[in-house]
C-alpha cells in the first residue's frame, strides 16, 4: 500500500474533511450557534487516537467545542481496563471531555437473538447517540473509519452477495456519524502518530483467526496486491465513490418521482401504475423513500424488491406484511399501508339501531332508490318499501361473508362482498358496512345498495321506511359508515 510518511500530509487532508463533515452535520440538526462541535468515538486504538488528535486541531484552529466518548463491552477482561485507562489519560492530556460507560453485550445478544458482534455495535450507536442527544452543541459523532477499513468492508460485502447500496461502503457522513478519515490509510495514520510521538493501544482480537475482517486484512488482500499491484487496495474505496457519485442524482430524480406520485393525494397512500411504471432504481428507491416518511420503516433493499415484485402480480384486497405490524394493501389503483392498529382490525362496525314506520306521502311517492354510497342525510340512512316486502322481524347488523341480495335493477342474487368491490369501498371502511335483513335474508346494504324485492311500484299502498342509525345519536348518523 502507499504509505505518505510526511507528518503534515495527513492533518492537511482530514482537517478540511472534518470541517466539512461538521457543517454539513450541524445544518442538519440544526446547529446554529457557533462553530458545530464533534464528539469523537475514542476505542484508544492508532485511527480513534489519530482522529482526537485532528479534532483537538480542529478545535485549536477555530474553537469548535471537542469531546469523546470511550464504551467498554467488558469482554477483555485487562486488556479492556488498559484501553479505557488509556482513554482517560489521553483526554485528561488534550484537555477533552470524556464520556466513559462500560455495558456488556452478551445479555443483549442472548435475549434478542443477535450475534455478540452485532449487539455489541447496536450498544456503541446507542451510547454514543445518547451523547449527542445531550450535548446540543456537538454536530456529529466521528468515528475513525478510514481507506483500509473501507476497502475491507467493500471486499466483504462483495463476497456476501451485496447490490449496489451495499457496494458503496462506509458513507462520509451517515446521519449523525462522520468519517473524516476515509481518505487516509492506516500506515499513514500511524506513521503520523509515530512522527508526533504518540502511542496507540492495539486490540488482540483483531488477530483472531476467525475473524473475517481480520483474514481479509491479512491474507486477502496482500494477495489482491500481490496479484494486481499495490494500487489494489485503493481501487474498492474509489469504487464506493463513483456508487455514491451515482446515487445522489439517483436519490434525486426518486425524491421528484415521489412528490409526483403524492401530488393528487396526501392519505399517505400511493397510485399502482404510476408506481410500478417507474424504472425499478428509481420505483424501489421512491418506495423506500415513502416507507421511512409515512411509516416510519427502515426496510432493506430486498424488502422493498419482493414488496414491488407483490404490487405487480396483486389484485385489489391483497394484503402483505411489512415490518414492525405495518401491511401494505392494494386497493383497486392504491398502494395503502395500515399501521399495526388498522392490520389488527380496529375499525368494527359501531353498534346501529333500526326503526320501522309508516312512509310519509313523499317518501311513498319515490320510486328511484337513494344514491348509492351517498352520506347519510340527518336523521339517518332511510329506505322506504312496500311493507308486504319484508318477512318477518327486520333487523341491522355488520355484513358478514356469504351475505347475498338481488340488486335493484339486476337480475339474479350478487354477493355483498363482491358489491362492496364493485362500488370501490375501501377495505378497512368494509368491515364498518351494515346490512338489514329480514327472515328472507339481507335486503338492503345500508347507504349503498338496495334488494330489487324493496322497489315502490305505483300500486303500493303499504309503503313503510325503515330507518338505521348509530346507537346513540339522537338526530341520526353524520358519517358514512
Amino acid at each position: 500500500m502507499t504509505t505518505d510518511h510526511n507528518p503534515t500530509a495527513l492533518p492537511a487532508r482530514a482537517l478540511p474533511e472534518l470541517a466539512r463533515l461538521l457543517r454539513a452535520a450541524a445544518r442538519r440538526r440544526d446547529v446554529r450557534d457557533g462553530e458545530p462541535g464533534v464528539l469523537v468515538a475514542l476505542s484508544g486504538g492508532a485511527d480513534s487516537t489519530a482522529l482526537l488528535r485532528l479534532a483537538v486541531l480542529h478545535r485549536a484552529r477555530c474553537g469548535a467545542p471537542v469531546e469523546a466518548a470511550h464504551l467498554d463491552h467488558a469482554l477483555r477482561g485487562v486488556d479492556a481496563d488498559a484501553d479505557a485507562a488509556f482513554c482517560r489519560d489521553l483526554c485528561r492530556r488534550l484537555d477533552v471531555p470524556l464520556h466513559l460507560r462500560r455495558e456488556d453485550p452478551r445479555p443483549a445478544a442472548a435475549a434478542r437473538g443477535r450475534g455478540l458482534e452485532e449487539a455489541a455495535r447496536a450498544a456503541r450507536r446507542a451510547f454514543l447517540t445518547g451523547v449527542l442527544d445531550a450535548r446540543p452543541a456537538l454536530a456529529a459523532c466521528a468515528t475513525g473509519h478510514q481507506r483500509d477499513d473501507q476497502t475491507e468492508t467493500i471486499v466483504m460485502r462483495l463476497f456476501r452477495g451485496t447490490g449496489p447500496v451495499g457496494l458503496q461502503g462506509i458513507r462520509p457522513r451517515a446521519g449523525r456519524f462522520v468519517h473524516p478519515l476515509l481518505g487516509c490509510g492506516r500506515d499513514e495514520i500511524e506513521a503520523w502518530l509515530a512522527a508526533l510521538g504518540q502511542p496507540w493501544r492495539r486490540d488482540a482480537t483483531n488477530d483472531d483467526a476467525s475473524n473475517v475482517r481480520g483474514r481479509v486484512r491479512r491474507e486477502l488482500l496482500p494477495l489482491a496486491r500481490d496479484i494486481f499491484g499495490e494500487g489494489a487496495a485503493a481501487t474498492p474505496a474509489r469504487l464506493a465513490a463513483l456508487l455514491r457519485t451515482d446515487a445522489v442524482e439517483l436519490e434525486r430524480q426518486a425524491a421528484t418521482a415521489l412528490r409526483e406520485l403524492r401530488r393528487e393525494r396526501r392519505d399517505g397512500s400511493l397510485p399502482v401504475d404510476a408506481l410500478a411504471a417507474l424504472p425499478a432504481p428509481l420505483a424501489g428507491r421512491a418506495l423506500r423513500r415513502h416507507l421511512r416518511g409515512e411509516c416510519g420503516l427502515d426496510p432493506d433493499r430486498a424488502l422493498v424488491a419482493r414488496l414491488l415484485d407483490w404490487l405487480r402480480a396483486s389484485r385489489s384486497g391483497a394484503a402483505v406484511d411489512l415490518l414492525g405490524g405495518w401491511r401494505a394493501r392494494r386497493d383497486f389503483d392504491r398502494l395503502v399501508f395500515d399501521p399495526p392498529a388498522a392490520a389488527a382490525g380496529v375499525g368494527a362496525a359501531p353498534a346501529a339501531v333500526l326503526s320501522v314506520r309508516p312512509a310519509t306521502a313523499g317518501e311513498a311517492a319515490a320510486r328511484d332508490p337513494e344514491p348509492a354510497g351517498a352520506p347519510p342525510p340527518a336523521g339517518g340512512w332511510r329506505l322506504t318499501c312496500p311493507g308486504s316486502a319484508l318477512t318477518g322481524e327486520s333487523r341491522v347488523r355488520p355484513w358478514r361473508p356469504g351475505d347475498r341480495l338481488a340488486p335493484f335493477g339486476m337480475t339474479g342474487r350478487r354477493k355483498v362482498g363482491d358489491l362492496l368491490q364493485q362500488l370501490r369501498v375501501p377495505l378497512p371502511e368494509r368491515s364498518r358496512v351494515l346490512v338489514v335483513e329480514d327472515d328472507a335474508g339481507p335486503f338492503w346494504i345500508v347507504g349503498l345498495v338496495r334488494d330489487e324485492r324493496t322497489r315502490l311500484l305505483p300500486t303500493t299502498a303499504d309503503a313503510v321506511t325503515l330507518l338505521v342509525r348509530y346507537a346513540g345519536e339522537e338526530t341520526g348518523g353524520t358519517a358514512h359508515p
